[in-house]
């Protein structure tokens, strides 16, 4: 009896530590970003934070891009369009473990957490 009861709590409590891991492994890699271009136009992006900034470079109609940032603050995203037209986003706060998908639309840029719909 006594036997049984030691082997249900070692199983309950690898299960806790098991679903810990889980949850706290995405806490310890750098935040990731994607700039997706769904308008008719190449663009050119810069990410901007705190007193840093990326250039994200060219992007084609309907492709993206990747990158990541080993920094905590909010950022933005300045879009230059071919035609001239320049647009920045709203700041979205970021730290580790996020992903941010920045959404470009000829009619402007949407910023959302991946796990947002």
């Amino acid at each position: 009896m006594l036997n049984r009861i030691f082997k249900t709590l070692t199983a309950a409590s690898l299960l806790f530590f098991l679903a810990l891991l889980i949850f706290a492994i995405p806490s310890f890699f750098d935040p990731g970003f994607e700039v997706v271009n769904n308008s008719s136009e190449t663009v050119f992006v810069i990410a901007a934070w705190r007193n840093h900034q990326k250039d994200v470079g060219e992007i084609l109609p309907g492709a993206s891009h990747q990158f990541s940032v080993d920094d905590e603050a909010a950022m933005t995203f300045v879009v230059r369009f071919s035609s001239g037209r320049e647009i920045e986003s709203e700041p979205l706060y970021f730290t580790r473990g996020t992903k941010i998908i920045a959404t470009i639309t000829g009619d402007g840029i949407a910023v959302r957490y991946d796990f947002e719909s």
